[in-house]
């Protein structure tokens, strides 16, 4: 991201040739942003540590002599909060085709 763009203003007023190309910076960036973004969270590598993590927690757990029922309950609750941006992305509506 070694794009630089400069807005040179006279009034309040940002030209339209200026916003068409801070738009073009955006939609050439943030989908590579995104997709890397998602190859981070979701790469195999960080599949095994969420795994070790849930493993590791149900055991101790175990170890500690929980009833089985909050236990499980528990392993759910840290297994479902790992997915922190999955959740945050279930409210938002990306469509890949725009309707025209």
């Amino acid at each position: 991201m070694d794009k630089e763009i400069k807005i040179k203003k006279k009034s309040d007023e940002i030209p339209v040739e200026d916003l068409k190309e801070l738009f073009s910076v955006i939609n050439q960036e943030v989908p590579d942003l995104i997709r890397n973004l998602f190859t981070s969270l979701y790469s195999a590598e960080t599949a095994e540590q969420y795994a070790k993590g849930i493993a590791t927690i149900y055991k101790t757990l175990t170890e500690q002599g929980l009833p089985e029922e909050m236990v499980d309950k528990l392993t759910m609750k840290y297994a479902n909060s790992m997915d922190i941006l999955g959740k945050a992305l279930q409210n938002i509506d990306i469509k890949k085709d725009k309707e025209d």
